[in-house]
């Protein structure tokens, strides 16, 4: 999208100046930490739009998020913006406590789906969070959600679906020999990908782990290959060098990593979760699969069985990172007036 299309102009035809806040961003100390928001943001740059972005550490405390808005209050007083993007439903408060421009509010996942323990129970924490994210939508101007069932969750309807965008340029396939040869991995084993932090509960990394000791009694030459902090440039060659990926976790809203796997044309087995059924419809070599180690692990033969890449690039070129800025402008737009 060029500079010159109208929905980059305000009524003073001069690009729109965004502020985004989020408590997600990648930097020295977490440097995986909201790399999807880095991406959003870039392809808004990249689509024309003047962004700048306030990262401040929410740590779970109110308390920070209330600092928060204050900071973004003598922004305000400094830059000319059209309006405030706020990453998470709990970002919106901060966002709020100023009328001066109007705010967009786009919910992720656990802000209205609720926070799970790793004892598999919703948080009274995340609780809190879903009911305030809640009250917000009604306060803002506007609002996107990443999923359609989180449309259906918020209270206030007036909500876009537009999933958070795939970088079509860096997650694509690449030879699986050459991939593992990068990677150091062994060139002949069926590598089973689980792409999470294995110490996250919710995630469910003792599904697949006993999934996979099942299917080894049948196949020895498969391996579960858990990856957690890797550097982002290497996660596209984790893609392209395994034979399967899969995701067993209790509680997602529309994982980036089915998008990416797709983009990179590799077979899924991913219990029914948030988006997937969704992104990985009509895709073969990709399979639904029950939360339990048996399912799983003969889900995970036929991803195996399949033996070759799927076609899922396809599905997710309508959902690349320009494709979704275009949709987020047309957002912002709507809500400035």
């Amino acid at each position: 999208m060029s500079a010159d299309n109208p929905d980059l102009k305000t009524n003073t035809d001069r690009k729109l100046r965004i502020l985004v806040i989020t408590a997600m961003y990648p930097s020295a100390e977490k440097p995986f930490s909201g790399t999807f928001v880095k991406q959003s943001v870039q392809s808004l740059i990249e689509a024309g739009v003047d962004v700048e972005v306030m990262a401040f550490e929410g740590a779970g405390s109110l308390r920070n998020y209330i600092k928060a808005g204050g900071q973004l209050r003598q922004k305000l007083k400094t830059g000319a913006f059209d309006l405030v993007h706020a990453h998470y439903g709990l970002t919106g408060l901060p966002a709020r406590m100023q009328f001066q421009v109007p705010v967009v509010i786009t919910y992720h996942g656990s802000d209205l789906l609720g926070e799970v323990s790793t004892n598999g129970k919703y948080t009274t924490a995340g609780r809190l969070k879903v009911l305030l994210g809640q009250v917000l939508a009604f306060l803002v101007d506007g609002r996107t959600v990443v999923a359609p069932l989180l449309k259906k969750t918020l209270w206030h309807q007036d909500a876009a679906i537009i999933p958070m965008g795939v970088d079509m340029e860096t997650f694509k396939p690449h030879p699986k020999a050459e991939a593992r040869s990068r990677l150091e991995l062994h060139p002949e084993r069926k590598i089973v990908l689980f792409l999470g932090n294995p110490n996250n509960g919710v995630k469910r990394f003792d599904i697949a782990r006993a999934a996979v000791d099942i299917l080894k009694k049948r196949e020895p030459n498969v391996e579960l290959l858990p990856v957690f902090s890797a550097p982002h440039e290497d996660i596209p060659y984790y893609l392209s060098a395994a034979d399967t990926l899969v995701l067993t976790s209790n509680h997602e809203a529309s994982p980036c990593v089915i998008k990416e796997a797709l983009a990179c044309n590799l077979p899924i087995v991913s219990v029914d979760v948030g988006d997937v059924a969704l992104r990985i419809a009509g895709v073969a070599g990709c399979y639904l699969c029950l939360q339990n180690p048996a399912d799983v692990a003969e889900k995970l033969a036929l991803a195996l069985a399949f033996g070759g890449r799927t076609r899922g690039r396809e599905k997710v070129a309508s959902i690349s990172l320009s494709e979704t800025a275009r949709a987020t402008i047309k957002v912002f737009r709507k809500a400035i007036g």
